[in-house]
């Protein structure tokens, strides 16, 4: 009687040895690659093999794929002579499995039937040759499930704001999870023009594919169609500075100091490129769990000498862009004649913020707060948290000088001098889905109020009519809270992708 001898190779492959008689094989254990998420624990997926003496050989397939042939590099490995070195590949994406026969001369066979590419199902049968197998997994298609934009099926809400809908997302071919930005398809305003909108969004998507830096968040990919526009983003488990401040009331100093070096390095190469983001502050300051952080949304990224950028100037006038809170006092009075002086501001303004919990300026409508920021000095730091060391506040008063040439003249400069009270250890302790849940829910909320409708009109209809459908499918549990969001006091943003500068109340 014939067997096979199998054992495990450092790379994880499953080698069987045949000696004589029926081919039968035996494993002690499989150290098949499996996902280490939270998520994937409870799944599973085996090849199930039932030797003639009766003995299971279970192999684990929960990979993106598994090699089945008699080369020694195969993830299972089939000694017989009518096995290819590389016979056939089992493909995992978010529909489940798939077998490629890779021109076998005996063939591959599902169910019976010799095929050259087959969806699986759990139970079916798996033969080459003599071998057979049959799948066992608790795997199902989740890729038709909800609602999409192309390949991504849309999983939760990031945040919105007045130009457009930022998503979490599932690519349907990999499984992997990517923030997905849609443009709206009504301007929030009479006053903001939908070809502005359109042009800003090329912009970002172009200032996207130069910008490749740790303190920055990625774009991957900008499309553009009749239906729909949208721009595919690293996808960074974070909670916004916003919100941390927000739910903390003031950061420690070494924390703040921490954060906002990185900020000014990821400045440093925004500027190095001869770009200015113009819309720093606390919502657009993503922190990990690490305290590893990013700077995000550019939808009023300027772009220099650009000869589109100048264009939609001469267009649409040398507007106020910025968010009221943040923006620097040149800024406000043209925002095409700035420089990289200008960020460094808003990020003084943002640092006040996060050491003191408060505005620098919280009265006022917003024409009131842009004369504050033209002419007058908050209140003192220390006024207000009086254990931040007056080096810091020095630090925070240069950033937010009325005349540019009173900052600091870079931003390598600024992030030494932060470097002297950041700390290399910070925790910050977030649950992101549980973040993704209450954005859902607060979008929902507005969905859902008669006198929100219009949000309908901002976005594309098939997300707007599937977000109601999604909302309604989960339930407030008892935890439940929702975010406030800013006061009509004018903290423009709450959650990452928004650039308006106005808030709605919940």
């Amino acid at each position: 009687m014939q067997e096979l001898e199998c054992c495990i190779l450092p790379q994880s492959i499953l080698f069987f040895r045949r000696y004589q008689g029926l081919e039968n094989f035996q494993i002690e254990t499989d150290r098949a690659v499996t996902s280490t998420s939270q998520n994937s624990l409870n799944r599973r997926a085996e090849l199930v093999h039932e030797s003639a003496d009766g003995k299971i050989v279970r192999k684990n397939i929960l990979r993106t794929t598994t090699l089945i042939g008699s080369h020694e590099q195969s993830n299972l490995q089939l000694l017989a002579s009518y096995v290819e070195p590389s016979h056939c590949v089992l493909t995992l994406d978010g529909r489940g499995f798939r077998i490629w026969d890779l021109r076998s001369k005996s063939g591959t066979f599902v169910n019976g039937e010799r095929v050259s590419s087959a969806r699986l199902n759990n139970g079916d049968e798996i033969r080459i040759g003599k071998f057979r197998f049959t799948l066992e997994t608790n795997l199902s298609d989740t890729t038709r499930e909800g609602f999409f934009i192309d390949e991504y099926r849309v999983v939760g809400i990031l945040g919105t704001g007045g130009m457009g809908w930022l998503y979490v997302v599932e690519d349907g071919r990999t499984l992997q999870r990517h923030a997905l930005k849609v443009l709206t398809r009504k301007a929030a305003s009479s006053q903001v023009d939908q070809g502005e909108l359109q042009a800003r969004f090329v912009f970002e998507g172009r200032a996207g594919n130069r910008l490749k830096n740790p303190h920055i968040v990625e774009v991957l990919d900008y499309q553009h169609r009749h239906d729909v526009e949208y721009l595919l983003l690293e996808l960074f488990e974070s909670i916004n500075l916003q919100e941390l401040v927000q739910r903390d009331g003031p950061l420690p100093v070494e924390q703040v100091c921490s954060v906002f070096r990185q900020v000014a390095l990821g400045l440093g190469h925004i500027h190095e490129i001869s770009l200015i983001h113009r819309d720093i502050k606390p919502a657009n300051i993503l922190v990990g769990h690490d305290g590893h952080t990013k700077i995000c949304d550019f939808g009023l990224v300027f772009l220099g000498d650009d000869p589109e950028e100048l264009k939609l100037a001469e267009t649409m006038g040398n507007d106020c862009l910025g968010t009221a809170d943040y923006i620097s006092p040149e800024q406000s009075y043209d925002s095409y004649k700035i420089d990289h002086r200008a960020d460094q501001y808003s990020l003084g303004c943002s640092m006040y913020f996060a050491l003191t919990g408060k505005l620098p300026f919280p009265e006022g409508n917003t024409r009131e707060k842009i004369n504050l920021h033209r002419s007058q000095d908050p209140a003192g730091i220390q006024s207000i948290a009086p254990d931040v060391p007056t080096e810091v506040c020095q630090i925070v008063e240069r950033c937010m000088q009325k005349n540019p040439d009173d900052r600091y003249q870079s931003d390598l400069a600024l992030a030494a001098d932060l470097k002297k009270f950041a700390t290399t250890s910070i925790s910050i302790s977030f649950d992101f889905e549980k973040l993704l849940r209450k954005r859902t829910h607060h979008a929902s909320f507005r969905l859902a109020d008669p006198k929100k409708k219009h949000y309908l009109q901002r976005i594309p209809a098939n997300v707007a009519s599937s977000l109601q459908a999604m909302s309604s499918q989960e339930s407030l549990s008892d935890d439940h809270t929702t975010l406030s969001p800013p006061s009509a006091s004018g903290i423009a943003t709450h959650v990452p992708g928004d650039t308006s500068s106005t808030t709605e109340p919940h």
